[in-house]
């Protein structure tokens, strides 16, 4: 499925993914128009939706001209009945913001998406910040100020490292999930196979957990799916950084 990333015109930061439905509640919401600017994949550019006609026949359908009928062929359904109870304005505003039962479906979810969203980004910070001290401070420990090169050239320092820079990019609230993913299935891979190597279980299982976790938080939309992949993702990584440096 096709995800999108907008921003106005002037915004500092983008916002998304959403899909094409997402994007749709937008436009009903006037949180998105014709004006607004979409990361195009293709040619790797911010493009206005307005310069792509297949996304604005979908956004921003033609709608059809209202014809008024005959008075003879109207049926008025406001007569009122004496059961029927008075509608208050309280009500009006409930079905409005979707909090009635029937209109409970109808509620704009870009909020909740967009919470969803930055809590799986602060989450996957932390998870990174702890996987950074335990691949560091082994290191550290070990380094010799005659092999201090031979310490800086270990792959576990030098990704230790990585996972620094990209916890300090995701603290600033920047979406790199792309990045993110790569890391969790790189991650996955390389210290599966290592750990494999030296026969430890707990490690492999504790790889496991973090790369899960991390990559599911990229993916959720949903404020409880987000919590269940990043407790996930944290029992990894504290398992990971006990193991490795106590």
């Amino acid at each position: 499925m096709e995800e999108f990333y907008i921003r106005k015109e002037g915004d500092e930061e983008a916002r998304g993914p959403f899909t094409i439905e997402q994007l749709s509640s937008l436009v009903e919401a006037e949180q998105v128009d014709r004006d607004t600017f979409y990361y195009e994949s293709t040619t790797e550019e911010w493009v206005q939706i307005s310069t792509d006609e297949q996304l604005i026949t979908t956004l921003f359908p033609e709608k059809k001209k209202l014809r008024i009928k005959q008075k003879e062929d109207v049926v008025t359904l406001n007569t009122q009945k004496e059961e029927d109870a008075p509608i208050l304005v309280t009500d009006m505003l409930a079905a409005a913001e979707g909090k009635t039962e029937e209109t409970s479906d109808k509620r704009d979810r870009s909020g909740d998406v967009a919470l969803a969203t930055n809590i799986g980004i602060l989450f996957n910070a932390f998870i990174l910040l702890i996987m950074a001290a335990a691949l560091l401070v082994p290191s550290l420990n070990d380094l010799d100020t005659d092999k201090m090169l031979q310490g800086l050239s270990n792959p576990l320092f030098l990704l230790g490292i990585v996972d620094l820079l990209l916890c300090v990019i995701l603290f600033l609230q920047v979406s790199i999930f792309s990045i993110i993913r790569l890391r969790a299935a790189f991650g996955l891979g390389f210290f599966c196979y290592l750990f494999w190597a030296q026969s430890n279980e707990l490690l492999i299982w504790a790889t496991i957990f973090i790369s899960a976790g991390l990559f599911l938080n990229t993916l959720c939309r949903n404020l409880t799916a987000i919590f269940v992949s990043s407790f996930i993702g944290l029992a990894g990584a504290l398992g990971f950084a006990f193991l490795r440096i106590l």
